[in-house]
This record gives structure tokens, C-alpha cells and sequence, in this order.
């Protein structure tokens, strides 16, 4: 589980390290938060690789045939989401100068919420998880409302001064949904325990 957990937020970890680093960087614009430049973190290109890089490591090179074409589409699965969620800011390679890509699903609070939230209950459905992890989910979800509807302005008003603070905030999310995903993971049930 925990690769799976990596692997569906390795680029986001990226765009943290290279916020920090300076490599990206975001803006804020009349209280909305664009995301700038992402380029080395959330290029389509960029997450080809990584999805190869991760099969040939883990599939080939450790032999885990099927956990490295599972880590290679979380990798993968999560540049689709962002292409559907993001503004216009996702580009082609680190290096392109040309258009960007993203449906700007976003800038519609409702649909945004509905989507994500929709695409952890399919996941959860499809897996089969507990009764408690669909709860972390939809509470995961509930908890970014006032971000995903801009309720408070003056918090990505502040987010925009310290340049270091939304991606430690994106951070502290991404540690705390694993720590859930994890612990209501390990509750299944005796038959689907053993199925693995």
C-alpha cells in the first residue's frame, strides 16, 4: 500500500521539494492561488519518465513485475487528474515555451469537489476498501472546501507572502492522508486479506 500511496503523489512531493528550493513557484492573483511554473514537477514529459524510471526500477530491476506497472500508473494517473483539475499551467516538457495544457476544472468550486471526491470513492469501490476508509476519504475531501471555494481570502493573501507556506501546507496534507489511507487500509476484511 504504501507505494500505491507514493506513487499517486510523487509529482506533488516534487512540486513541494522544488517550491522550496525555488525551481517552481506559484503566485496569488486577487486571492487566487495559480500555481505558476510546475514545469519540472508536473510536465507531461516529466511524468513519463517517472512512470518508466519506476517501472524499470521496481518492475525489472527488483523483479515486482506487477508493483512497478502499478507505481508506473499512479505515477501517471495523477498528471491525468491534474490535466482534467489544473488552469492552463501544465506543460508539455520542462523546457517547452509553447502551449499549456489543463481543463481548468477548478475554477468551478462544486464540480472540482465532485470530481476528486468521486474519483476516491470509484478507487475505494474498486478496491473494495473498509467502511472507514471511505469515511477518511469523503472527510479528506471536506476538509479542502474552504481552499477549493477560496473561503478565506485572506489566507491565500498570506500564502503569497510566505513563499514556503502553501507547500508546506500541501505537504502536511499529503503526510496526514497517508497516515489515514494506511490505517484504515489495514482494517479489511479476514476474505480480502487473504486474497492477497
Amino acid at each position: 500500500m504504501i507505494w500505491l500511496l507514493i506513487s499517486v503523489q510523487l509529482i506533488e512531493l516534487l512540486w513541494v521539494l522544488f517550491n522550496y528550493l525555488g525551481l517552481e513557484y506559484f503566485t496569488v492573483d486577487h486571492s487566487v492561488v495559480h500555481l505558476g511554473f510546475l514545469a519540472w514537477s508536473h510536465s507531461i514529459f516529466s511524468t513519463v519518465v517517472l512512470a518508466i524510471l519506476a517501472w524499470l526500477v521496481i518492475g525489472i530491476g527488483f523483479k515486482k513485475r506487477s508493483l512497478g506497472i502499478a507505481v508506473g500508473l499512479g505515477i501517471l494517473c495523477h498528471i491525468v487528474l491534474d490535466l482534467a483539475l489544473h488552469e492552463r499551467d501544465i506543460q508539455l516538457t520542462p523546457f517547452s515555451t509553447g502551449p499549456a495544457f489543463g481543463l481548468n476544472i477548478q475554477s468551478i468550486p462544486l464540480l472540482a469537489i465532485i470530481v476528486e471526491t468521486g474519483y476516491g470513492i470509484f478507487c475505494w469501490w474498486y478496491f473494495k476498501g473498509s467502511k472507514t476508509l471511505l469515511a477518511a476519504i469523503v472527510i479528506l475531501n471536506l476538509v479542502n472546501i474552504p481552499f477549493i471555494f477560496n473561503l478565506m481570502p485572506g489566507v491565500n493573501d498570506l500564502l503569497g507572502r510566505v513563499h514556503y507556506l502553501l507547500p508546506t501546507i500541501i505537504l502536511i496534507q499529503i503526510l496526514y492522508t497517508w497516515f489515514f489511507v494506511w490505517q484504515f487500509s489495514k482494517k479489511r476484511s479476514p476474505q480480502t486479506a487473504g486474497a492477497k
